[in-house]
C-alpha cells in the first residue's frame, strides 16, 4: 500500500507580480515600485529581486508594510539576486522596492522582481525590528537579543519530522551612513565600519551569505545583507543575537531587521535529516526533490558519511543528484529501516513529495 504526502501544495502557487523597476541615478532610498496584494488564507509569500547597473554603484531593498525584509548590499555589477520567504495570514499587504546609490553618468535599477504565493505544511516565521540604538565609538553593543521556538514534530507515513531548516535573514543599518559590515568568526575589527556579528545560541557563527554596504560617509543609511542557514530540532528553543562593534569615529545610531523562516521541506546547503524513518522492513521509500527559489544541484541518499569515508559510493546505499526534478526510491531489503538515515541537501530546492510503499 502506497502512502504518500505531497508537501509542496502546488494549488497555492501563483505569481502576484513580476517585472523590472524604473531607472535610478542618484540619492538615498527611493521607492521605485509598490505592489499591493491580498491573501485569503495563510500562505508562504516569496519576494525576489535582481539588480541591473551600468556605471556607479547602488543598493536595493524590499519592504513589507514599510518594514525592511532584505537588502542587496553594495553592488556595482548586474545580476545580484536576493530572496526572502514570508509566512503571512489572510489580509492585505504592501511590498515596496527601493533603490539608493550613485550611478554617476549611468543607471541602476532592479532588473527583475517577483512576488508569488506558495505553500508547504510545517512552516513558521519569526521577525523582529529594533528601535534605533546609539553606540559609543570603540565599543560593542548587543542590538538584538531574541528567542524563538521551532514548531513541533509531525507524524508522516515515512516517520516523524526530525529537522527544520531555519533561514535567518538580516538587514543591518547605520542611520545616516553606509558603513555596515558583516563580520565572521576571528576576523579583524575594521576601522571606519560598523562591524556586525551574528550569534546563534550564544556562539558566534559565520554568515552563510553576506554582502557589506559601501564604505561611504556621504550617503544616508542603506544596509548590509546577511543570511545564516541551520537545521534545528522540532520544538527546540534558540536564541539570536546581533552585536555591533563601532569603529567609525563619533557615536553612531544603528538598527537591524531580522526574519527567521522555518520549514523541514526547504533544502539546506549541507546534508541534514528531514525525517526519522519508521516503517515496516521490506518497504520502498520515495522522495521527490524540486527546484524552489533556485534550480541548484540537489542530492538525496539513504546512508551516512562513515567514520572513514571513501566517497559517497561507499557511504550511501543509493543516491540521486542533479538539477530539475529528482526522484529517489529505495527498497529496504537487507538494509534495516531502523538503522538507516535519509540525507538531503541543495539550498534553493525543496522536497515536494515523500512517501512509502508499505510491504
Amino acid at each position: 500500500m502506497l502512502l504518500s504526502e505531497q508537501v509542496r501544495m502546488a494549488r497555492d502557487e501563483e505569481v502576484l507580480d513580476s517585472g523590472a523597476t524604473d531607472w535610478f541615478t542618484n540619492g538615498g532610498w527611493t521607492t521605485k515600485k509598490t505592489v499591493n496584494f491580498t491573501l485569503d488564507d495563510t500562505k508562504i509569500v516569496y519576494v525576489w529581486m535582481k539588480t541591473e547597473v551600468s556605471g556607479g554603484w547602488g543598493n536595493a531593498r524590499a519592504l513589507l508594510n514599510d518594514v525592511p525584509l532584505v537588502s542587496v548590499g553594495y553592488f556595482e555589477s548586474s545580476g545580484v539576486e536576493r530572496e526572502v520567504f514570508l509566512v503571512l495570514p489572510a489580509g492585505s499587504y504592501t511590498v515596496k522596492y527601493q533603490l539608493g546609490g550613485n550611478a554617476g553618468s549611468g543607471y541602476i535599477r532592479l532588473g527583475d522582481t517577483k512576488i508569488a504565493t506558495l505553500n508547504f505544511p510545517d512552516k513558521q516565521r519569526n521577525s523582529w525590528a529594533t528601535n534605533p540604538v546609539s553606540i559609543p565609538t570603540e565599543t560593542e553593543s548587543t542590538i538584538l537579543d531574541e528567542d524563538f521556538t521551532a514548531p513541533a514534530t509531525r507524524r508522516l507515513a515515512v516517520g516523524t519530522i526530525k529537522k527544520y531548516v531555519a533561514i535567518i535573514t538580516v538587514v543591518a543599518s547605520c542611520s545616516g551612513y553606509a558603513i555596515d559590515r558583516m563580520a565572521n568568526i576571528g576576523e579583524t575589527v575594521y576601522t571606519q565600519w560598523i562591524n556586525w556579528r551574528l550569534y546563534f545560541d550564544d556562539a558566534q557563527v559565520n554568515w552563510t551569505e553576506r554582502n557589506n554596504d559601501k564604505l561611504d560617509n556621504d550617503h544616508s543609511a542603506y544596509g548590509a545583507y546577511g543570511r545564516y542557514i541551520v537545521p534545528v530540532d522540532p520544538d527546540s528553543q534558540h536564541n539570536i543575537k546581533l552585536k555591533a562593534y563601532h569603529a567609525s569615529g563619533s557615536n553612531k545610531t544603528v538598527f537591524v531587521n531580522v526574519g527567521v523562516m522555518l520549514c523541514p521541506w526547504f533544502l539546506a546547503a549541507n546534508y541534514y535529516e528531514p525525517v526519522s524513518l519508521d516503517f515496516p522492513q521490506g518497504s520502498t521509500l520515495y522522495v521527490t526533490l524540486e527546484p524552489l527559489g533556485q534550480n541548484p544541484t540537489k542530492y538525496a541518499g539513504v546512508g551516512k558519511v562513515r567514520f572513514r569515508s571513501f566517497g559517497e559510493a561507499t557511504d550511501y546505499y543509493k543516491t540521486v543528484s542533479g538539477t530539475g526534478i529528482l526522484n529517489l526510491d529505495y527498497t529496504f531489503e537487507t538494509v534495516e529501516v531502523v538503522n538507516s538515515i535519509l540525507h538531503v541537501k541543495g539550498f534553493g530546492g525543496c522536497i515536494s513529495a515523500i512517501g512509502v510503499d508499505i510491504r
